[in-house]
């Protein structure tokens, strides 16, 4: 079978979702699809432009260039208005450019790709948020034969704009295991990278974005100037943002890390934090965060807004709970974890057997075992 996944989304990119749509494509190549990625021809700031090299994933699939304009590559003014120039430059150019046969998979998380192909083909559909001003979303979702969504709140939402829950099935994120289960000691990766050996490290890996929550973890460093709090990742403005915003003795503010930097900062720390925002609904309801899921495969404490998104992928045995958006709440939950170390201990070795589960191999499988249930 020849699955077609088109996204737009320029590749390479710091953001999770390109590492995530390579490494999906990469995982279905193993199990013998046939597998191309198409993704928008346009600038690209990474150095390393080979996406392969980039994300450190098996050359094993197609990545082909759908020509589209590029404004927003050239200037932030007028960003809606670019934004929905450059998107449908993609999308109308995909139509024309991309050839869906009739035993073809069309697999994409983009909804607004759907516009522009029929129901007739056999189009997969991963779902990752649900658009506030959803008139398009409710049209588009008539077209998928499946549904593959990250959580049971996502599942929810489709059922009540009428997808049939026989058509949707839940897949959360998925990891690495053995990428992020290194050998190595927290003082060893405090040397590679410059961090301080002798203060507790708090660290947060990620982008910047509000939803994100990283002010709230920052707002808490401020709270507890002994201990150092570590930021890695974010890409402008955001990171130029925050960085001007929360410079202080105690905060270590870093920009995107290559992938196999990342496994070695999160050694490096004595509690890693995922401090999702209640305020908006992909934080607190839609997301599945792929940093929990490296956090776990760590063998580290872990620290976690108490929200909907969060409670599903993981409960109390696994991970501490504070509250989303309080600082304070999550001043008091990582000294109880500093404090702890034995209860911490506990924590980690469930969290690493738990996390085997959730590997990229795993994921893929169960969504190929859906795929093949369907045209049977």
């Amino acid at each position: 079978m020849h699955i077609k996944y088109i996204t737009n989304v320029r590749i390479p990119t710091p953001r999770a979702q390109g590492y995530a749509i390579m490494k999906m494509c990469s995982e279905f190549s193993k199990l013998g699809f046939k597998v191309e990625l198409f993704v928008p021809d346009r600038k690209n700031m990474e150095k390393d432009n080979n996406p392969f090299d980039f994300y450190k994933i098996e050359n094993n699939f197609n990545i082909k260039k759908i020509p589209s304009f590029d404004f927003l590559g050239k200037t932030l003014k007028f960003g809606r208005v670019f934004y929905w120039i450059d998107i449908l430059s993609f999308l109308v150019a995909s139509k024309f450019k991309i050839k869906i046969n009739k035993n073809d998979i069309l697999y994409t998380r983009d909804y607004l790709t759907l516009l522009f192909f029929s129901k007739k083909n056999f189009i997969i559909f991963e779902v990752h948020n649900i658009p506030v001003a959803d008139f398009l979303f409710k049209r588009v979702i008539k077209k998928p034969r499946l549904f593959f969504v990250l959580n049971n709140n996502l599942k929810k939402e489709l059922i009540n704009r009428g997808v049939s829950s026989e058509k949707i099935f839940i897949s959360p994120s998925g990891v690495d295991i053995k990428k992020f289960d290194i050998d190595l000691s927290k003082d060893e990766a405090r040397e590679k990278l410059g961090l301080p050996l002798e203060k507790e490290i708090v660290l947060y890996s990620g982008q910047l974005y509000s939803w994100k929550g990283a002010d709230t973890l920052a707002e808490a460093a401020k709270l507890l100037p002994e201990v150092a709090f570590v930021f890695i990742g974010g890409v402008r403005p955001e990171f130029d943002q925050f960085k001007e915003k929360y410079s202080s003795k105690n905060i270590i503010i870093r920009p995107f890390q290559k992938r196999e930097i990342v496994p070695i900062y999160l050694k490096s720390a004595d509690v890693l934090v995922v401090p999702n925002s209640g305020k908006e609904k992909i934080g607190a309801s839609y997301t599945s965060p792929l940093k929990l899921f490296e956090y776990m495969a760590s063998k580290r404490p872990i620290v976690a807004s108490n929200l909907p998104s969060i409670r599903e992928a993981v409960n109390k045995d696994v991970c501490f709970f504070a509250e989303a958006d309080n600082p304070e709440s999550f001043v008091e939950v990582i000294k109880k974890v500093l404090s702890d170390k034995e209860f911490s201990l506990k924590t980690i070795e469930k969290a690493f057997e738990y996390v085997q589960k959730f590997s990229w191999e795993i994921r893929v499988q169960n969504i190929v075992k859906e795929i093949k249930n369907k045209i049977i």
